[in-house]
């Protein structure tokens, strides 16, 4: 008897440390200037609650977002999160979401968005891989390296080629000199590569080469997880590559 009533309570047990250790943390937003701010979300990778990243952007014609929260499975709560944060803290109407790849953590609140009536664009391969992975289509507007202008603030969407997906952007502030590298790029606190499923290993370090070419001079550079920093995450994002191939050889 003392045995099973043991066997009971070490099952209860394993059943809530498993439920505490895939609970995620709810919506953070940070302030990295009067105009832009750091949208975090939580979703899990590897029974491990991680935060995703983007961006917030303050113009004179509303709020432009650089993609969504990290949403999977239909639960859009993450995005639908940040949206009543924008309406409640800043008051202005989002006009515009650009999403940077196809995955989860990217396009997963797509839904959300175009719901509350939010403008989604990417480029064509990121709208075509949105549908594959079965969430709604962005609109497929975005040219491999463009600028527009949403209330008298520039934004660059610039493909600097394959990396971390085969599809992946970057966008650039040069009013702001702020680069959102997502999860082309990674944090200087990052100790491994993440999520390779859809990486191109061989095309990423050239990738890097040429967003260090053109935005080197960035004063932040945002990573799609984990903490932000100057443009020394570029320079750790080689060297993570150049220690994940040297672990294959």
């Amino acid at each position: 008897m003392r045995i099973l009533t043991a066997l009971v309570f070490a099952l209860l047990f394993q059943r809530q440390t498993s439920a505490q250790s895939s609970q995620k943390p709810k919506l953070k937003v940070t302030p990295l200037n009067d105009k832009v701010l750091v949208h975090t979300t939580y979703g899990v990778y590897q029974n491990t609650s991680v935060p995703s990243n983007g961006l917030i952007i303050k113009t004179k014609d509303g709020v432009v977002l650089v993609d969504s929260g990290w949403d999977s499975d239909g639960n859009t709560d993450n995005t639908r999160q940040l949206l009543q944060w924008v309406a409640d803290s800043l008051r202005q109407p989002v006009r515009l979401c650009i999403v940077t790849h196809a995955h989860e953590d990217r396009v997963g609140g797509i839904a959300e968005l175009r719901k509350a009536g939010v403008r989604v664009i990417s480029t064509p391969l990121t709208a075509q891989k949105s549908v594959k992975l079965g969430y709604e289509a962005p609109e497929a507007i975005v040219p491999n390296d463009t600028t527009f202008t949403i209330g008298q603030e520039p934004i660059r969407c610039y493909f600097p080629g394959e990396g971390h997906t085969s599809d992946n952007i970057v966008v650039w502030l040069p009013k702001q000199q702020i680069l959102h590298g997502g999860c082309f790029v990674k944090s200087v606190a990052a100790f491994g590569m993440g999520n390779l499923a859809d990486a191109n290993l061989k095309e990423w370090a050239n990738s890097i080469q040429r967003v260090k070419s053109r935005f080197g001079t960035a004063k932040i550079v945002v990573p799609g997880h984990e903490e932000w920093s100057d443009p020394k995450s570029l320079d750790h994002t080689l060297r993570l590559l150049e220690k994940h191939a040297a672990s294959k050889r």
